[in-house]
């Protein structure tokens, strides 16, 4: 119930494609071509498919009066043994933000998803913005073949290094004070990393350290998805150049 809460006080709320599908773009309006949040999502679709990408599962939500969409495509493509590949997608009818496809992973045992900003396809709504876009993600299929297998290896390398407890309390540190994390979720982040609750995580490394992360922002993910791909971003940001100075 707390969740559903925290979705209707958010104005997000998961969707099925057939709502999804009920949401209608606005006519055009002077250099501004909206496209509806089905064709955005049936274009990704289609370009993964050609790409010989299968989609194991999808999660839709809409926000802002269901002028917002935020999707995320779990594909059957191991990163690493329980993590899989995964795109998300974003549109709006609101002029707020342009078409944005963005690739990441997902860990099986906790559902716990983490966006990357090494591949990114953003579009503005033009008269030619869906030929666009759609030329951009087929171009993005052979660097999404790259970001797999890079994934794969920063995943490797995370779960083989070793974190001090010193370590770790530095990074959970950093990351409030650049507000990777909130006053509210920093001792849920602490609390995951001390106790884990999967024994997955149970060793002390940056790869149970990061899970630690995605555990507490794993809320933000229903109820607000657009703000945590953002924030997922961030955390891989600043994770990745410390991982050699994290090593015990």
């Amino acid at each position: 119930m707390s969740e559903a809460t925290l979705i209707l006080h958010r104005g997000a709320r998961p969707v099925s494609l057939d709502e999804l599908a009920a949401v209608k773009a606005p006519p055009p309006g002077g250099r501004w071509f909206p496209l509806s949040h089905t064709a955005v999502l049936s274009r990704v679709k289609e370009t993964l498919g050609e790409a010989g990408l299968v989609v194991r599962r999808e999660q839709l939500a809409l926000s802002k009066e269901d002028n917002r969409f935020f999707g995320v495509l779990d594909l059957q493509s191991e990163l690493a043994h329980g993590v899989s590949l995964s795109v998300g997608v974003r549109n709006s009818i609101d002029k707020s933000f342009p078409i944005g496809f963005v690739a990441g992973s997902r860990v099986f045992v906790c559902d716990n998803l983490a966006f990357t900003s090494e591949l990114i396809v953003r579009r503005k709504h033009t008269r030619f913005g869906e030929q666009r876009f759609a030329a951009d993600i087929a171009a993005a299929m052979p660097k999404l073949a790259q970001f797999r297998e890079l994934e794969a290896k920063r995943i490797e390398a995370m779960a083989r290094t070793a974190v001090s407890d010193v370590a770790a309390d530095s990074l959970i540190l950093r990351a409030f004070e650049r507000g990777v994390v909130t006053s509210h979720q920093l001792p849920l982040v602490i609390r995951a990393w001390r106790i884990p609750e999967h024994d997955e995580f149970k060793p002390r490394t940056l790869w149970s350290l990061f899970n630690a992360f995605t555990t507490a922002l794993g809320p933000k993910a229903r109820s607000n998805p657009q703000q945590y791909a953002v924030t997922t971003m961030r955390l891989s940001a600043l994770v990745a150049p410390t991982l050699p100075a994290l090593a015990a």
